[in-house]
């Protein structure tokens, strides 16, 4: 039996499991309480040892997963896709246990840490996000998506913190973003979202060659239209 054929008989299996019950979405203190019964909902199982991780996955899962060893990041990659399928769907439960066996098909692969992240992302938790973003980027620091997502939660606190008053916090995060996303462009040029939060960052710190450079591009991508808020201030403090 071919490996294309066992990954999609693993995918089909997969699909299947989480119809078991309605998409779940939880608050943070839902999650926290249900997490501390259970390892499944916790990011790499909660680090419990393999006895205790063995026994938490469906059994099914676990041979696909064990019988797929030699193509580990396929497998991974793609249990951590259904998992970002179930987030989209607000299913937290079924998200979370996706992620997980993404991790422990392949426990380096950094989508899986993409998607424990996102999980408390959607909760409004940027210390837990941050926490299993930066995990995965200790693991491969040129993974762009990472970066990108782990900038974008420093500008969601940028925000808040701009709403607070809490100036020097603000720029404290763009600045913080503006590296991620510097980072991540190096392999992810191409990426509309990221060409506009350059710009975004460009903009709030006035540097003004690199924001009209950035405004250009999102002009050209025509996938996302400029924020008056952003011209305006490029305008009048960037005259070109």
């Amino acid at each position: 039996m071919s490996f294309r054929y066992r990954l999609r008989a693993l995918l089909a299996l997969l699909l299947l499991l989480p119809l078991a019950s309605a998409a779940q979405l939880l608050s943070f203190d839902e999650w926290y309480a249900r997490a501390d019964q259970d390892p499944y909902l916790k990011p790499r199982f909660g680090d419990n040892g393999p006895d205790v991780v063995n026994n938490t996955v469906d059994e099914d899962v676990f041979t696909a997963i064990m019988n797929n060893r030699n193509r580990q990041r396929a497998v991974s990659d793609s249990l951590a896709k259904l998992g970002f399928e179930r987030l989209k769907k607000n299913d937290h439960v079924g998200a979370m246990h996706r992620f997980n066996e993404a991790w422990l098909a392949m426990p380096i692969n950094p989508e899986a840490h993409r998607g424990f992240g996102a999980i408390f992302r959607s909760m409004k938790r940027p210390l837990e996000a941050h926490e299993n973003y930066q995990a995965g980027i200790a693991l491969d620091s040129t993974y762009a998506p990472l970066l990108k997502e782990e900038g974008d939660v420093y500008m969601e606190q940028r925000y808040y913190m701009q709403q607070e008053g809490r100036d020097k916090k603000a720029e404290e995060f763009t600045a913080k973003a503006l590296k991620l996303y510097q980072s991540a462009y190096r392999r992810m040029a191409a990426d509309p979202d990221l060409n506009y939060r350059l710009f975004e960052c460009y903009v709030l710190t006035l540097n003004c060659p690199k924001a009209w450079e950035f405004h250009d591009k999102v002009v050209e991508m025509g996938a996302k239209s400029v924020e008056e808020m952003y011209l305006n201030r490029l305008k009048a403090y960037c005259v070109r």
